[in-house]
């Protein structure tokens, strides 16, 4: 493979169903674009021409991913979250990352994972994966998934951001009542939580959608988590690390939180059964986990990877 490379080689490790018109842009711009594998680097393979990674979110991109890249000029990812990436590494190394983090514009055509953020929100509302497995099992007992209706309930959106706010238009749909906390953001008709924790205490369904970072991280600790409103269902499709798992699964394993459903584990790329909530989900609990699918639908991804392209 290494003698096949040319300097500006692009390397994909991650390339399951990659754009083709993706590869056709690497191709127009001068590059050589070449499919390989996590294993492959893990097993010490070197590449020395290259100067272009992409990755996606299988693997935490560290010093030791790294090493055996000596001339790479850019880290690709098309991803809007940065915490799978050592970012002091790429400093170090000046090796610049080109991710979809402020493409607002271009971001708002993609609602791939505010849908997922809904389908999540309306799946454990109304108990459908279990009610699914009992019709599967041959049996028929509807006083079994009694759920709610969405209408007059109310919602509140931490983050009022790209997919916050599409979750608002998706509640004003159902007749919700609507409430957000976000600093940053005031937008009417969404009434505006002065706190986090005038939100959590009058919202019955809590939705996360913020950026993980040093002020985000673990937010809903646990402080805050006693001051969630008694039985009410939360979803996150954001980040493992915005809340903190084991003060959660308290809160489930105490019947205050009525159900969890979430796109993320704290846990995720090192190793899922470390995840509190997911051995809680083992145990029969109300929690609903999906392997961070939110936005990985097939004209999303292949939108962004073509779009990002565009930023080198």
């Amino acid at each position: 493979m290494e003698g096949e490379q040319t300097l500006n080689t692009v390397l994909n490790v991650e390339p399951y169903q990659y754009s083709h018109k993706a590869i056709a842009l690497w191709k127009e711009k001068g590059y050589k674009y070449v499919a390989s594998s996590w294993a492959e680097i893990q097993k010490g393979t070197y590449f020395e021409k290259v100067s272009i990674l992409i990755v996606r979110l299988g693997h935490y991109v560290d010093a030791t991913a790294l090493k055996n890249l000596p001339n790479l000029k850019y880290l690709i990812s098309a991803t809007t979250g940065h915490d799978h990436i050592d970012l002091e590494v790429l400093k170090e190394r000046s090796i610049d990352l080109i991710s979809l983090r402020g493409s607002d514009k271009f971001l708002k055509t993609i609602p791939s994972t505010a849908e997922h953020s809904w389908a999540l929100l309306m799946a454990l509302i109304r108990k459908i994966p279990d009610a699914n497995q009992h019709v599967k099992l041959g049996k028929w007992d509807r006083d079994l998934f009694r759920g709610y209706q969405l209408k007059d309930k109310t919602i509140g959106i931490i983050g009022l951001g790209r997919t916050g706010l599409k979750m608002a238009s998706y509640a004003t749909v159902f007749d919700m009542n609507i409430q957000y906390y976000d600093p940053n953001v005031s937008l009417k008709p969404f009434y505006k939580c002065g706190e986090l924790k005038e939100l959590l205490e009058s919202s019955d369904i809590i939705t996360i959608h913020v950026h993980l970072n040093e002020e985000t991280k673990h937010m809903l600790n646990e402080v805050a988590i006693k001051h969630i409103k008694n039985k009410a269902f939360l979803i996150n499709t954001s980040r493992g690390k915005i809340w903190d798992e084991s003060q959660i699964v308290k809160a489930i394993y105490d019947n205050t939180i009525a159900g969890i459903a979430t796109d993320v584990l704290s846990t995720e790329i090192d190793d899922i059964k470390k995840s509190p909530l997911w051995n809680a989900q083992q145990k029969g609990k109300n929690i609903i986990i999906t392997p961070h699918i939110g936005g990985a639908t097939y004209d999303a991804m292949w939108a962004c990877e073509e779009f990002i392209i565009g930023k080198l």
